[in-house]
């Protein structure tokens, strides 16, 4: 009888899934737009990164971690709670 190791789940390379409301060009009922992922951690929610928006309103950009995109208020214009820092990415603070 030959014995084979059984693959171990998870042990393969994981890729982030990329939700609608976090994909650049996304625009939320409140005129809100995607504009990048920062890839920076959100300081407000754990395992989260923050995207960097652009009211359609007012053309204020702003930081946003991903679970609040889809129903996120500008904080400018619209009553919005105020936003997180933004950033700029890693890779492109190397090339500036």
């Amino acid at each position: 009888m030959k014995l084979t190791a059984k693959p171990v789940r998870g042990s393969g390379v994981r890729h982030k899934p990329l939700a609608a409301t976090t994909a650049p060009g996304y625009k939320n009922p409140n005129r809100q737009i995607v504009v990048r992922d920062t890839g920076a951690a959100s300081r407000l929610r754990d395992r989260q990164s923050v995207y960097e928006l652009r009211c359609d309103a007012c053309g204020l950009r702003y930081g946003c971690n991903g679970m609040d995109i889809k129903a996120r208020l500008c904080p400018g214009c619209q009553g919005g709670v105020a936003a997180e820092p933004l950033r700029e990415s890693q890779q492109s603070s190397l090339f500036g």
